[in-house]
C-alpha cells in the first residue's frame, strides 16, 4: 500500500522586506511569501515561486523560507534590489512610512514542470502587488484553483480592475479598511457577475465576513481579539491562508462545502491570526538593519 502523498499549496508573486524604523530591524514578508509561511503545514505542504533579488534581502527571504519548510525549487534570481517598505510600528499596530519598489517579476510559466505544479496544487495564491494578473488568468485556463488578495487599496477595487481579474479568481479577499461606504456591495455584485465563487471581507479588527457568491451563502467569522498585539504585520495573510487550506482540503468542489465546514474554516482561521500577532514581523526572523 503507498503512503498518501501530501497536498500543496503554492505562493505565486511578491516578496517584499520590511524596515521597522524605530526598532532598526527588517523582517521578511510579502503577500505571497506570508501565504506560503503560513499555509498550515499539518494539512498540507508549501511552495513558494517568485523572482527574488541578488542582495542581502533576497538572502534573507530564501533563508527563511527554507526554514520554514517552503520548497523554493522553482524560484529564480534576479538583479536589481528587493522591494521594501518602511514602517514604525506603535503599540503593535504598523505605521507605513515609505516603500521602494522592487522588480515584480515572475519565473517563466513555460517551464512545464511549474504548469503542472500549478495545476495540481491544492490552490495557487497570488495579489494585486505581484504584477500576476496575466498570469493567473493563464493558470486559471489551465485548471488552477486561483485565490488572490486585492488588498486595500482602492485601485486594485476599481470595476474595470475587478472585471479583468475577478473573473480569474475562486476566492478572493478584500481588506474594506480604507473604502468608503456601499463598497462592500459594489465589489461582491461585480465578483458575483463574473463569477467568483467566494469572497472575503477583512476590516481590521472588526469580524471577517465570507460570502458564497453562488449559493448566497453569508458567514461572519470572529475575531481572537488581544488587547496587547505585538505586531499585527501578517495577521490578514495568516487568516486568508488557513481560511483558503482548510476550506479546500475539506472540499475539492468549494460549491459543496457545508456551512458547518466552513464555520470551522474561519474559527481555525482566527486562531492562526491569534499566533501572528503575538510575535514580531509577519513570520519573524528578524535582522539589525546595519
Amino acid at each position: 500500500m503507498s503512503l498518501m502523498v501530501k497536498e500543496y499549496v503554492v505562493g505565486l508573486g511578491d516578496n517584499v522586506v520590511d524596515y521597522y524604523k524605530n526598532q532598526n530591524i527588517k523582517f521578511p514578508g510579502g503577500n505571497a511569501v506570508n501565504f506560503s509561511v503560513f499555509a498550515p503545514k499539518k494539512i498540507v505542504n508549501s511552495f513558494y515561486v517568485g523572482s527574488l533579488a541578488r542582495d542581502d534581502d533576497g538572502d534573507l527571504i530564501l533563508d527563511s523560507l527554507k526554514q520554514e519548510d517552503v520548497n523554493t525549487q522553482f524560484c529564480n534570481r534576479i538583479d536589481g534590489q528587493t522591494e521594501k517598505t518602511f514602517v514604525n510600528i506603535v503599540n503593535g499596530d504598523r505605521q507605513f512610512l515609505d516603500s521602494v519598489r522592487g522588480q515584480r517579476t515572475l519565473p517563466s510559466l513555460e517551464n512545464p514542470k511549474l504548469l503542472k505544479l500549478t495545476r495540481e496544487a491544492l490552490v495557487v495564491y497570488s495579489s494585486c502587488h505581484s504584477n500576476s494578473e496575466k498570469a493567473i488568468g493563464k493558470l486559471h485556463t489551465n485548471g488552477s484553483t486561483i485565490a488572490y488578495d486585492f488588498s486595500e487599496m482602492g485601485k486594485y477595487h476599481s470595476d474595470e480592475y475587478l472585471e479583468n481579474v475577478a473573473k480569474n479568481v475562486d476566492i478572493a479577499q478584500f481588506s474594506l479598511s480604507d473604502s468608503p461606504v456601499g463598497d462592500k456591495e459594489r465589489i461582491l455584485e461585480t465578483c458575483t457577475k463574473v463569477g467568483t465563487k467566494f469572497v472575503l471581507f477583512t476590516n481590521g479588527g472588526k469580524s471577517p465576513v465570507l460570502f458564497d457568491c453562488r449559493n448566497d451563502r453569508k458567514f461572519v467569522g470572529q475575531i481572537n481579539y488581544d488587547p496587547h498585539p505585538i505586531d499585527t504585520m501578517g495577521a490578514g495573510d495568516t487568516f486568508f491562508s488557513n481560511l483558503v487550506v482548510f476550506m479546500l482540503s475539506k472540499e475539492k468542489d468549494l460549491l459543496e462545502i457545508s456551512d458547518k465546514k466552513i464555520n470551522d474554516g474561519l474559527s481555525f482561521a482566527a486562531k492562526a491570526a491569534l499566533r501572528t500577532i503575538q510575535r514580531s514581523g509577519s513570520y519573524g526572523y528578524g535582522k539589525k538593519i546595519k
